[in-house]
């Protein structure tokens, strides 16, 4: 316990330099995958739209919480299906190849949601629909794993948190242009979804750094060497604080949707109040997380951002009102993206590059299984119990995280404590250097024998005594 304590401190000692966001664009490859990771989004986007439109339009959802778990279930499956091979492909096979020829592939499957439309076939849309998520996945995690390769190791955070404002923004005009080309055709969504994939493909073929991945990075097969880099300290602290976060995460929002829905007069349902409330905090932390890695550490993030969310869940028990329940769920949102940035930065730069698509998929496969299973169970048990009794849980859990983290330290190695001398220095063994010119600076150097050299660029004479307890000269700080 002594060694994690050591390693938590909420404030850094100085500041870390601040990267502006714009500053990641300086780097030409890194603009050059942001355009294409625009393009794909934005293709993303209406593809989502149109098959809405096509598969989902004449359908009677039912009540809230059914409509809660179907979505649930569907989010799932591309997780346990290509989660986990999303990282071997990324490791196993060159990262440029797999985002051009992944961006095509997606482009041929977005032309089976035109023969949907045009045929009426359902289980053609929604066989579409199943693919382009399992495609997502895929590429979801190879750029991922491709950011450090963009930009310095310093400049990760910034650069992972444009990255996500670049998806939020991507994901808004592919909705807004897909609602205007529906206005005419929704065949016509589908023909531009294609043409922006094609798109994305040619931009990432310009891509000029090595982005490893294949033969690039190494013995691809060493699995002994994926799992010691899971054990890393760091790497384990952002599983648990992310996992677990985004599980109690799973359950605030799942009870407060429902209970919204269901105790307050709210014009829209209460599914899509808590998730549009939860997307603006989630974009909001996007935004601050860089300068918050900058004076907060990065451990002192995860705890913070459990204790504040617990605080909030308390509140909700107090103040019986659904502005309360819905300020809940932005701050908890706000809270846990500030933790995912933080910790993608931490993952991507704490791993070898050989191994890094198999922890990165482990990493994300974990959380995102957690929020889905913290849902599903908030679901289930609150209506069993009620959902106030989940919240007070909820709460309870938050307060624990905190508490678990404290414990488990930030996972970063010790400092390496200075050793001093406690005994005396007696005038007889200390050195004497005599200079002929005092003017000039006096650079003193250990040499393996324990004296002392002095080097100003004229003549030194030395006179020292040995020194056994002499702390090391490459002590970390």
């Amino acid at each position: 316990m002594e060694a994690a304590q050591s390693n938590f401190h909420i404030l850094r000692e100085t500041a870390k330099r601040h990267v502006r966001r714009r500053d990641v664009f300086a780097h030409r490859d890194f603009r050059t995958a942001m355009l294409g990771q625009s393009s794909s989004q934005i293709a993303d986007a209406m593809n989502s739209f149109g098959l809405a439109q096509v598969l989902l339009f004449e359908l009677n959802p039912g009540d809230t919480a059914q409509a809660f778990l179907r979505g649930l279930v569907i989010a799932a499956f591309p997780l346990l299906l290509v989660g986990p091979v999303a990282g071997l492909l990324a490791d196993r096979v060159a990262r440029q190849r797999l985002l051009v020829g992944g961006q095509l592939v997606r482009a041929a499957l977005t032309l089976g949601a035109i023969v949907a439309a045009v045929a009426q076939q359902q289980w053609i849309g929604y066989t579409t629909f199943g693919l382009l998520l399992l495609a997502t996945r895929v590429l979801y995690t190879v750029r991922s794993v491709v950011i450090p390769r963009l930009v310095p190791a310093d400049e990760l955070v910034a650069a992972d948190s444009m990255s996500l404002v670049i998806g939020t923004f991507s994901g808004l005009a592919g909705v807004v242009a897909a609602a205007a080309i529906e206005w005419f055709d929704v065949r016509g969504v589908f023909v531009a979804a294609v043409v922006l994939h094609v798109l994305s493909s040619r931009a990432y073929a310009r891509l000029r750094v090595e982005l490893g991945g294949g033969r690039a990075t190494g013995d691809r097969r060493d699995w002994r060497g994926a799992l010691a880099q899971l054990r890393i300290g760091k790497v384990r602290h952002c599983i648990v604080s992310s996992g677990a976060g985004k599980l109690l995460l799973g359950v605030c929002y799942a009870c407060i949707a429902l209970v919204v829905d269901a105790r307050f007069d709210v014009e829209a349902t209460g599914y899509a109040v808590v998730f549009g409330v939860a997307g603006a905090g989630t974009f909001l932390g996007t935004l601050t997380a860089e300068r918050v890695i900058e004076r907060i550490h990065r451990a002192s993030v995860s705890v913070l951002a459990a204790a504040v969310s617990a605080v909030v869940l308390a509140a909700v028990l107090v103040v019986d009102h659904y502005a309360a329940a819905i300020a809940a769920v932005a701050v908890a949102a706000f809270a846990f993206q500030n933790v995912r940035v933080c910790n993608d930065a931490a993952v991507q730069s704490s791993v070898a590059s050989s191994s890094l698509g198999r922890v990165f998929a482990a990493y994300d496969v974990a959380y995102n299984l957690s929020f889905v299973a913290g849902a599903a169970a908030a679901l289930a048990v609150g209506a069993e119990t009620g959902y106030g009794i989940v919240i007070g849980a909820c709460c309870a859990g938050y307060a624990a995280l905190a508490a678990v983290l404290v414990l488990m330290g930030s996972g970063d190695p010790r400092p390496t404590p200075i050793t001093v001398n406690p005994q005396p220095v007696h005038a007889a063994a200390s050195s004497t250097l005599r200079v002929s010119n005092t003017s000039l600076p006096v650079i003193a150097a250990a040499t393996p024998d324990g004296s002392t050299v002095a080097n100003s660029g004229h003549s030194v004479s030395t006179t020292s005594a040995s020194a056994p307890n002499a702390a090391p000269s490459d002590v970390s700080a």
